[in-house]
């Protein structure tokens, strides 16, 4: 059975999300790769409305101006609330990309990849995470493989603190408990 739909902007998102979310509130959750924020609304817009299934939708802000990302969110639940019949659905915005989720503790990064940074860089990884890991891992396919790679169990514990991960799985919580509560 599946208890709902992770849509993200594309495989990397997926793959970053699957690694950060605890497995009991995974595995019951189909995860969809839209390949653009447009697309990824239009899935999940027709998810809710076809499928009766809870949407979790994750997108990146692209920004970190507090007006833009409330117009963002506040329009996308608009559509959203347009089809959902009542049905569960929550956008989540990595601000300024999900990507961020990499970068919340700066020594952790570091061990990652091996060499310090200076205020300048710290500074471009909160603004550009996506460009920042790119610039230090190489601008490839691999970046997550290299990072989940380099990290054990622990250091899983401390990436899925981050604020954005803790809504997401705050989120998929309560439909496990509203599913158990229905059967």
């Amino acid at each position: 059975m599946t208890l709902a739909y992770m849509i993200t902007e594309s495989n990397k998102d997926v793959e970053i999300l699957q690694k950060l979310l605890p497995k009991h509130l995974s595995e019951d959750i189909k995860f969809i790769a839209g390949e653009s924020s447009y697309r990824a609304r239009s899935l999940g817009t027709s998810l809710l409305a076809t499928r009766k299934t809870p949407v979790a939708l994750v997108l990146d802000a692209d920004t970190d101006n507090e007006s833009q990302i409330f117009e963002k969110r506040d329009l996308i639940n608009y559509v959203l609330r347009q089809v959902s019949s009542g049905i569960p659905f929550q956008v989540f915005l990595g601000v300024p990309q999900l990507e961020i989720v990499f970068l919340q503790n700066k020594s952790l990064i570091e061990k990652i990849a091996q060499r310090q940074f200076n205020d300048l860089e710290w500074q471009l990884s909160q603004s550009k995470p996506k460009e920042f890991l790119e610039t230090v891992f190489g601008n490839n396919q691999q970046i997550n493989a290299r990072i989940f790679s380099n990290i054990n169990d622990e250091e899983i514990r401390i990436l899925q603190q981050h604020p954005l991960i803790q809504e997401i799985i705050t989120f998929l919580s309560s439909l496990i408990t509203s599913s158990v509560a229905i059967n």
